[in-house]
Parts: C-alpha cells; structure tokens; sequence
C-alpha cells in the first residue's frame, strides 16, 4: 500500500548519506529493475556486490540527488553523470569475470550507448547530463517525486552548462514517465532481440517490460 507523502525534500547526496540511498537502491532498484530480475541478479553475490560498487562511483561525482521525507526517510533518488565529447567510455565491470550477471548488463548497456552514438548524433552538443539511475521507494510512488528528482536535475544539468539529459530506460514505466516529462526517444530495442554468441536470448523481461528505450532532452 503506497503511503501518503505531503512534503518532502530534492536534496544533494553527501558523503554522510550514501548509505542510506544504497539502501534505498537494494531495497526497490536492485530487485524492481527488468535486468536485474530477469538476471536474477541479486542471487549472486558477486554482482550484488559490482552493482553497489557501480552505484557508488556515480554517488561520488557529488551531482546526484534525493527525495527526503519531512520526517528523515530517504524515499527516492537520481545518480547523476555528466558525459563530456571526447571522454573515453572506461566501462565500470572490472571484475566481470566474478559477476557474470553484472557483466552481461554492462555489455548489454555499452551495446546501445555504441549505436546510439549520440555525440555523433548532436554535433552540437558537448556535455550531456545522463540520468544513470531513477528510484523512489515503492511505497511513496504515484506522489511526483520522479518528476521532482528530474526536474531539479534539469536545473542543476542548466547550472552545469549541459545541453542534454540523456535517459536509458529498460523500465516501461520509466519510459513512460520519460515521456510524460517530454523527452524524445532515441533508441529502441526488443529485449527478446538481444542474444548472446550462442544464440540465446540474454534477457527474458516480464511484460510491460519488453523493450530497452533511450530519450533525451534538448536543453
């Protein structure tokens, strides 16, 4: 049963807060996420673990965002990540080797982001404000507070001089939402598409849940 929300807080993340977003992430994120429960990612200890560290190198960048509560309780988040033209794309899944689930999203996610090739895309943008992940805790949803962590995204990505937010959404939902906000699809594709050298399908997502999406908006 979602809980009635009046007042809340879009917030910064500090060092002080981060573990209380992870858990956040663990509790909503980690299991709710299509890749992740398609995977059944969070059976397996070491891409739980590659998926917190993943987590946490975005928290670090200082430019994500949460959702507090009037009485302390963190109930939704963004992590942020600015893409600049010309960076080199350094994938986080150092340890695939002991994540195999982790790994196989990653891979999934750097396949897309190639054939999207947005720089090439958008020639005259050069810094991009990319959305990596949106959460809010499962039982303070349909209250806004997705639409207020963009919003203030938006602000802090103008403060920064991007001229783009860029959202991957394998989330019908978010995808949705996307929409709603007024972000323009850019990429599109059938889960049931993607196969690994074997042949096989990789993801198996639950309906909605049947296509990756990425959107952006022109800032």
């Amino acid at each position: 049963m979602n809980k009635i929300v009046n007042v809340y807080k879009i917030m910064p993340i500090t060092k002080k807060d981060v573990l209380n977003v992870l858990n956040l992430l663990k509790n909503n994120y980690f299991h709710d996420e299509p890749l992740n429960a398609s995977t059944m990612l969070i059976e397996e200890n070491a891409s739980v673990i590659q998926l917190e560290n993943y987590c946490k190198s975005y928290l670090d960048k200082g430019i994500s965002l949460m959702a507090v509560s009037e009485d302390g309780v963190v109930i939704g988040a963004i992590l942020n990540n600015i893409m600049r033209r010309n960076d080199v794309n350094n994938c986080n899944n150092e340890n695939c080797k002991e994540s195999p689930k982790f790994n196989d999203i990653t891979t999934f996610l750097d396949k897309a982001e190639r054939e999207v090739d947005i720089f090439n895309q958008y020639p005259n943008v050069d810094l991009i404000m990319d959305m990596k992940i949106i959460t809010v805790d499962k039982a303070y949803r349909g209250h806004g507070i997705c639409k207020a962590l963009v919003d203030k995204t938006k602000e802090l990505a103008l403060e920064l001089g991007c001229q783009m937010m860029f959202l991957e959404c394998s989330s019908y939902f978010t995808a949705k939402t996307a929409e709603g906000f007024g972000f323009k699809r850019i990429y599109l594709l059938p889960f049931l598409n993607y196969v690994n050298e074997q042949g096989e399908i990789v993801f198996k997502t639950q309906p909605p849940h049947t296509h990756f999406r990425i959107y952006v908006l022109v800032l």
